[in-house]
């Protein structure tokens, strides 16, 4: 039997020397499932916050963080059907903040980025490669 292979776009990605993830970043389906990933973290973001300003006891504040940090990794986690909170954050809460931002959200927006990145690449290449076959194909 013959066999042959094609580009399935598929690449993987290293994350922080920590764990690595598949993905086709032109691929509308993960391309939802990453925003849609997003919208739900922040929004629990945005619910972490409002329940912290209304709890006036320290030692609950922490009981809250460390409940909605659970939460949090249970929705990352599910993004590429592996665990990569574990490997990425260790025993860190992904709330916690760095470069300005809670640490969930910049892995997100450095996903996001290769998504951005990864789809102009392909479509600049896109034209050259369809071109040189109708040109060979309309002789």
């Amino acid at each position: 039997m013959e066999k042959f292979n094609f580009d399935t776009g598929m690449k993987e990605f290293e994350i922080n020397d920590a764990v690595t993830v598949s993905f086709n970043p032109t691929d509308p389906e993960t391309i939802k499932k990453i925003f849609d990933v997003f919208d739900s973290l922040d929004a629990k973001q945005a619910a972490y916050k409002a329940e912290i300003a209304r709890c006036g006891e320290t030692k609950e504040i922490f009981d809250i963080a460390s409940r909605r940090d659970a939460e949090m990794r249970e929705v990352l986690d599910s993004l590429f059907g592996k665990p990569i909170c574990e490997p990425l954050f260790g025993t860190m809460n992904v709330y916690a903040l760095a470069d300005g931002l809670p640490v969930w959200c910049n892995l997100m927006l450095a996903i996001i980025d290769q998504i951005d990145t990864r789809s102009l690449q392909e479509r600049k290449g896109t034209s050259a490669r369809i071109e040189q076959y109708t040109k060979r194909w309309k002789k």
